[in-house]
């Protein structure tokens, strides 16, 4: 019965989404005035921009840092252009102490108007959100903000944007915020990223590996990522943890959330002395411990993405791709990182499971 109410809930919900789309860009698909003088051709007049603010209202961790290295490239081109961003979540942390972003502003659903007015009295030169599909409270959201210019994802034809940029599918995410940096004048980035950890999370770090005594070689699992069906189940933890462990050189560290914490203690028991699940203060405190590993084993883009930017070897698991190109697009784009993909593939109307790969590809 259940599964029926949520069927036919899924039914429509997709019947009044159009609906729903159409009248939100009736509303909120306006702009008061063009600046045309910030405007040159495709480009933005970086010449006349004192302010950038950049939409990252999705809390996506992963997005967040690869999203570093435009803030990066645009103080190093245009040192005195204050850049906001508007963040959620531990994507939040992510920027906290980035010296890169000179303001953070906390979105949270509900209270959008409040917080774009706020924004609005700032007036920002330059807005840029990444959305790939605006939902109303988004075009309310970017329409009450105010900034003289709107650069967006594939909007060619809004009111609400003077400018638009394009995603290649064939191509790494990264190109795309290639193309963004283009826009604001900037040719052949740098297209590193930057996670910033602070003074206490390097402490508390460093005391956690004095706790857990001499450790010849570290290697962290990262067992879980957002969707379950893209998280490595027990036994296939147990199986990849054995297979590290044969080097007697190697210490496993698990991460993962305080709600699966019950699962990694039982798992790092059954393991014994050289498996352990050190308790971290969120993901600053996860992305300093990884800066620290030798190696990383994980199924997750976010930790992927932060491993690259702490330039550590890796293992990343992905499921094949489908049609949609995901382990391109969304891939380490590192030599250091090895990529395994698992071997199912999903049924219609189901989702693959990432479980299927041999471990002896992992390391």
């Amino acid at each position: 019965m259940r599964s029926l109410i949520r069927k036919i809930n899924r039914i429509v919900q997709d019947f009044l989404r159009p609906k729903r789309l159409a009248l939100g860009r009736f509303l909120w698909d306006k702009k008061q005035e063009k600046n045309e003088e910030l405007i040159e051709g495709n480009r933005v007049n970086m010449e006349k921009v004192k302010s950038i603010l950049f939409l990252r209202y999705d809390g996506k961790i992963g997005d967040m840092v690869i999203n570093t290295l435009m803030f990066r490239e645009i103080k190093k081109r245009y040192k005195n252009v204050k850049i906001g961003v508007v963040a959620r979540g531990a994507a939040s942390d992510i920027i906290k102490f980035n010296p890169y972003v000179d303001r953070i502003y906390n979105y949270e659903k509900g209270q959008e108007p409040k917080l774009a007015k706020k924004i609005a009295t700032e007036d920002y030169d330059v807005l840029i959100d990444f959305s790939e599909m605006l939902r109303v409270n988004q075009m309310k959201f970017i329409n009450l903000c105010k900034a003289k210019v709107n650069i967006g994802l594939d909007k060619k034809g809004w009111n609400l944007f003077d400018l638009s940029y394009e995603k290649d599918y064939n191509k790494h995410i990264t190109d795309m915020y290639a193309r963004v940096l283009k826009v604001l004048g900037i040719d052949f980035p740098d297209l590193s990223y930057d996670v910033f950890t602070d003074a206490e999370s390097v402490d508390r770090i460093d005391r956690k590996l004095r706790e857990l005594g001499t450790l010849d070689r570290i290697v962290i699992i990262n067992p879980y990522a957002a969707s379950k069906h893209r998280s490595f189940n027990r036994d296939k933890i147990i199986e990849i943890a054995k297979r590290v462990l044969e080097d007697p050189r190697n210490t496993v560290l698990f991460i993962g959330e305080e709600s699966r914490s019950a699962e990694i203690y039982s798992i790092a028991e059954e393991l014994g002395e050289r498996a352990k699940y050190p308790k971290l203060h969120g993901i600053l405190d996860v992305a300093e411990l990884i800066g620290r590993a030798d190696y990383v084993i994980t199924p997750d883009t976010s930790i992927v993405h932060i491993g690259v930017a702490k330039k550590v070897h890796m293992t990343a698991v992905y499921r094949l791709d489908t049609g949609d190109n995901n382990s391109v697009v969304w891939g380490p784009n590192s030599k250091l990182v090895k990529q395994v993909f698992s071997k199912d593939v999903a049924a219609l109307g189901e989702e693959a499971d990432i479980n299927m790969f041999d471990v002896k590809e992992i390391i």
